[in-house]
């Protein structure tokens, strides 16, 4: 089973090391940072002294928020997507670049960090490496420290191949996302559904507390 796993895991990063899909996500980053739409609300509740963004891709979120940031670790499967982080934030001092196996944080400390954010992303990850990225959260989060995840809202296909899905949504619901973090000892403190490119509720976003504060 984990072979299988570590199959999936793989194939799932392969699709986004070398993609024309970076230069148009360029194009649409804007929905993320509009005030009043799901996100930025929530984002603005993030402390952003030492945070993490999980999965940057090439650092289009990043470019948004950088110079706000104390401390920002930039965290990606592909090394590919890493070297382009250092190439276009080669002369701020206050990043680092990461990459990570797909399902862990090994380069993280524990408890260390104010803030993790993860959009565009996990929405096409495979459920059991969110339950994996969910207890590293945990782990690396420091009491009251926040996460603001963007996840895959689709209960169609189980089992199914994520390309065979509407924009290629992996399997999972909010639901079951609270219920993880709940069992994981995260705080759910926020959650939301809502519509991705005309299809009704395929996404949602949860803003999770580890407590402790």
């Amino acid at each position: 089973m984990a072979e299988k796993q570590d199959d999936i895991r793989t194939s799932i990063a392969a699709d986004w090391a070398e993609s024309d899909y970076y230069d148009e996500a360029e194009q649409f980053t804007e929905v993320f940072w509009t005030p009043g739409f799901v996100f930025r609300p929530r984002f603005e509740k993030l402390d952003l002294s030492n945070v993490i963004e999980l999965a940057c891709g090439r650092g289009r979120h990043a470019a948004r928020c950088i110079d706000r940031c104390g401390m920002l670790s930039l965290v990606d499967v592909n090394h590919s997507n890493i070297e382009a982080c250092r190439r276009r934030f080669a002369g701020h001092r206050n990043v680092r670049f990461l990459v990570t196996p797909g399902n862990s944080l090994p380069e993280c400390p524990d408890g260390r960090f104010s803030a993790l954010y993860c959009y565009d992303a996990m929405v096409h990850f495979e459920l059991l490496d969110i339950v994996d990225y969910l207890r590293e959260t945990r782990r690396v989060l420091q009491p009251g420290g926040r996460a603001l995840l963007h996840v895959s809202n689709n209960m169609r296909n189980p089992g199914g191949h994520y390309h065979e899905n509407t924009h290629w949504r992996n399997f999972g619901h909010v639901d079951i996302v609270r219920h993880l973090a709940d069992r994981l000892g995260l705080s759910v403190l926020e959650h939301e559904a809502f519509d991705w490119s005309g299809a009704p509720s395929l996404d949602a976003v949860v803003l999770l507390e580890r407590p402790g504060a």
